[in-house]
């Protein structure tokens, strides 16, 4: 089955409260957003409602729900992927590349657009990436093969998008049945061979992102010992059954430490001979 937009969205405007419900190919239950609220409909329930709702549009997958504190009152912005580019295929699961994604609100209200543009940027930036697998189960993209071996579960400081599950995990709901998992760095996906046998050869550099920042305003190290720009990059080799693993990391050095910025002044020619 090849992966394309299997969820679909939809909004009620009328009657009051405004509320969105998401469905998806893979299962017969829906997702409702309402008054703040998430639950899980069944197919009965979602049938008895779903005439009075309207679509809105259809996506890839869902990445949460992204919240922000603005003072006196909370933004709540469903966030979506519309948009992406297949890196690859790895065993069981294929590699995407995040180019789009769109924020729903969940109150209606059009002002949030301006308040998560910035959010907008960095997801659409090229740098994110989820695994899909047609299984149901897909490749963790923040383990390593040596840690998917030992473990099942997910490595936090590769996980970019755990924030936007916790509001749907708040009111109980499992996010693996509905939400996809973020890396951010570089993936690059091709195919070799060695001999009459074929192999897929990757580059996974996974970005921490437990003390992300801009190149000069992050640096050193934190109170829990996490360093700026932390990158674990892993040149792994798939064939038939056997996986051969070579990770490198780097980061920002391990002390308390800052660089403001770098100034630089330019001079003339002339000014350089007087």
């Amino acid at each position: 089955m090849a992966f394309s937009k299997g969820y679909r969205i939809y909004h009620k405007l009328d009657p009051p409260p405004y509320s969105v419900i998401v469905e998806t190919r893979a299962r017969e239950e829906c997702l409702m957003f309402e008054s703040g609220a998430v639950a899980v409909l069944s197919a009965a329930e979602k049938d008895a409602i779903k005439s009075t709702y309207t679509r809105i549009f259809d996506a890839y997958g869902i990445l949460g729900v992204l919240r922000l504190n603005l003072g006196d009152s909370m933004l709540h912005s469903l966030v979506v992927v519309t948009g992406c580019s297949s890196v690859g295929k790895v065993q069981d699961s294929e590699v995407f590349r995040v180019t789009q994604t769109d924020f729903i609100s969940l109150k209606n209200d059009p002002g949030d657009e301006d308040r998560i543009s910035e959010v907008r940027k960095v997801l659409n930036s090229g740098h994110f990436y989820f695994a899909w697998s047609a299984t149901g189960i897909s490749m963790d993209l923040s383990l390593n093969a040596h840690r998917r071996i030992l473990e099942d579960t997910t490595d936090n400081r590769f996980f970019w998008n755990q924030s936007l599950h916790l509001h749907l995990k708040h009111y109980g709901v499992n996010c693996d049945d509905w939400l996809l998992r973020l890396m951010c760095g570089g993936v690059e996906i091709r195919t070799i061979y060695a001999g009459h046998k074929q192999a897929k050869a990757c580059i996974f550099s996974r970005l921490s992102s437990e003390r992300a920042g801009t190149r000069f305003n992050v640096r050193g190290t934190n109170d829990d010992g996490q360093v700026a720009n932390f990158v674990e990059t892993e040149q792994v080799i798939f064939l038939d059954d056997k996986v051969s693993s070579f990770i490198q990391i780097r980061g920002s050095i391990p002390l308390f430490w800052e660089q403001p910025g770098i100034q630089v002044q330019m001079v003339s020619n002339a000014e350089v001979l007087m």
